[in-house]
């Protein structure tokens, strides 16, 4: 096989000896130009208003509004989404990868209202994800191809899709890390130098942190990847085996304990979805209208230039666009048409990329039916196979920088690169156009949202009855009133509220006789409660699975606060050892 792992410079010591203490070249003038680039696509989220009716746009507000309050409360990382459910609250956080959240609540602590955080960190995301791609572009091929790789990745349409159309915030995000988990193994291959394993974990820790689909459909690319670094390795220098064999072995160690410190670092994440995911119901997240069966994708729509702003609709009626990108598509025809031109590892990592698109693209069609069956239990998760473009946007990308690389020597300046991204910003700047409206954004328009459009629910097992279609917290939403989130069952008591919190709730009973305390809150894993101090045993009540306490007579004053579990703490004490661990690594790889 040829060697992969050869970039245009070779392997001169420089390279060998290199360390990456920056995220960028040396020169920064390309960087320079992708940020000026990138305004054409960004300016429209300094625009007054928001997309509110972008797919996600109200949830990624009102998530954030509530991450907040339970921060406020005292929670470094908050688990309960106290307002969902018509109050009821949903250990949201259990689920949702957390790095988008903690963003927008670093921005939203700065100063910015939770719109404005919301809008900044998709930008970012956008941003970010786009410098990430030529970073890794640029040490395969040239910084004139990383240009324009990462223009593409930024511009490709589903990109601005799920900023614009959907607000996918956590996708978003998502887009981050790939390039960095690439760049941080080729560059382990390339330069044998083991400071950049550490990097490597903390870039797929990233990826797990911040969506979670995303690093499903991932995580096999990754690997693939990691294979042909692998063979390419051994390929190299057949008249030195000893040493051909010592760089497989470092290599295989460094990759291996990169991926394993990687779920480390996400263990905080992944231990507690792995332990309390059965305490939820699934199947309104994975059937009717989120069953990944009705979500394939009509080839026209592939290439199609439409572009709406609708919703996801079953066999191919989707409204809005699931389009590759003509331009992008057309360059990586190009790059192929010139793959023997190129080097070996250049041509490798087309070759790659191509495969990538081609495979993921049969996936995303209703032929490719039968290969989803086997990993359904996974993949249901995921809900729509048209999610794979977020992998075609990274294989693309890459394929648009090859085709500029493919030019003759004497073309292969930053002229040609200005020009293909002036074609990529004319091509989709239309679709950098979101429909601007006015927002309210508030605890009364929140809980007239779950009501009016069912959304922001969720199911526990402890619920035996239908999904609720109210809550008589609902009117006090609504109202603006205090809430009263407890109320006694038994005659003889009054329960006066004393404080609510995003984690918890504070009560004063006064009962002349023993007496049970319903709170309108979900009873999950992790809530304990202490009566005059002293903690009481909880236990669910009811069809909706409510918290119930049991209180002596007298005057007491009842706390019930979410203090996690064994299963999140522990996650959290993984990965705080392991992020020192990392860090440590990382320092004193670099001396």
């Amino acid at each position: 096989m040829p060697e992969i792992v050869e970039g245009e410079r070779g392997r001169e010591g420089e390279r060998e000896n290199s360390a990456p203490a920056a995220l960028l070249p040396h020169s920064h003038t390309p960087v320079l130009i992708l940020l000026a680039f990138l305004v054409f696509a960004l300016a429209p989220l300094t625009a007054p208003g928001y997309f509110m009716y972008g797919h996600d746009a109200r949830h990624s507000v009102y998530f954030l509004q509530m991450f907040d309050q339970s921060v406020q409360d005292g929670a470094w990382y908050p688990r309960w989404a106290a307002d969902m459910v018509f109050g009821y609250g949903y250990p949201l956080w259990l689920i949702l990868a957390p790095i988008p959240f903690f963003a927008g609540e670093a921005i939203h602590l700065a100063g910015f209202d939770f719109v404005s955080a919301v809008k900044i960190v998709q930008g970012l995301a956008l941003a970010f994800s786009a410098l990430a791609m030529y970073l890794f572009v640029s040490h395969v091929l040239n910084k004139n191809a990383a240009l324009v790789a990462a223009i593409a990745y930024a511009y490709i349409p589903y990109h601005l899709a799920d900023l614009y159309v959907r607000a996918a915030q956590a996708e978003l995000v998502g887009f981050v890390f790939p390039p960095l988990v690439f760049w941080a193994f080729h560059q382990l291959a390339v330069t044998r130098n083991v400071r950049y394993a550490p990097l490597a974990a903390l870039a797929y820790a990233g990826l797990l942190l911040s969506h979670m689909q995303t690093a499903v459909f991932f995580t096999p690319i990754i690997g693939l990847y990691l294979i042909l670094l692998f063979f390419s390795l051994r390929s190299t220098h057949p008249e030195r085996s000893a040493a051909k064999s010592k760089d497989v072995l470092r290599f295989t160690f460094y990759v291996s304990l990169s991926l394993a410190l990687a779920l480390a670092l996400a263990a905080i994440f992944l231990l507690p979805i792995l332990a309390e995911q059965k305490f939820l119901t699934s199947d309104p997240l994975i059937s009717g209208v989120f069953d990944y069966r009705k979500h394939f994708v009509n080839a026209s729509q592939l290439l199609s230039p439409f572009w709406g702003y609708g919703y996801a609709g079953e066999n191919g009626n989707d409204r809005f666009s699931l389009q590759l990108g003509l331009v992008p598509v057309l360059l990586a025809f190009v790059s192929l048409w010139s793959w023997r031109k190129m080097s070996g590892a250049v041509r490798w990592h087309v070759a790659f990329c191509a495969l990538v698109v081609a495979a993921l693209v049969f996936l995303m069609l209703p032929l490719s039916a039968a290969f989803w069956e086997p990993f359904a239990a996974i993949v249901a998760y995921v809900q729509f196979p048209w999610r794979l473009l977020t992998i075609t946007t990274f294989a693309l990308a890459f394929l648009s920088g090859a085709a500029l690389y493919a030019l003759p020597d004497d073309l292969r300046d930053v002229v040609p690169a200005l020009a293909v991204g002036l074609i990529f910003v004319a091509a989709s700047y239309g679709y950098t156009e979101p429909q601007h409206t006015e927002a309210v954004f508030n605890y009364q328009a929140q809980m007239e949202f779950q009501v009016k459009d069912r959304e922001l629910l969720g199911d526990t097992i402890w619920m035996t009855g239908p999904r609720p279609l109210d809550s008589p917290l609902v009117a006090q939403y609504v109202s603006g009133k205090p809430l009263q989130k407890a109320v006694a069952l038994d005659e003889g008591a009054t329960v006066e509220m004393l404080r609510h919190g995003g984690q918890s709730d504070e009560v004063r009973v006064a009962a002349s006789a023993p007496v049970r305390v319903m709170f309108y809150t979900r009873f999950f894993p992790g809530w304990t409660a202490t009566l005059d101090s002293q903690p009481i045993a909880l236990e669910p009540y009811g069809e909706q699975g409510l918290i119930l306490a049991r209180v002596p007579a007298g005057s007491h004053i009842v706390r019930l606060r979410y203090e996690g579990t064994p299963a999140q703490q522990a996650g959290a004490i993984i990965s705080g050892i392991c992020l020192l661990v990392t860090l440590i690594w990382y320092a004193k790889c670099g001396k």
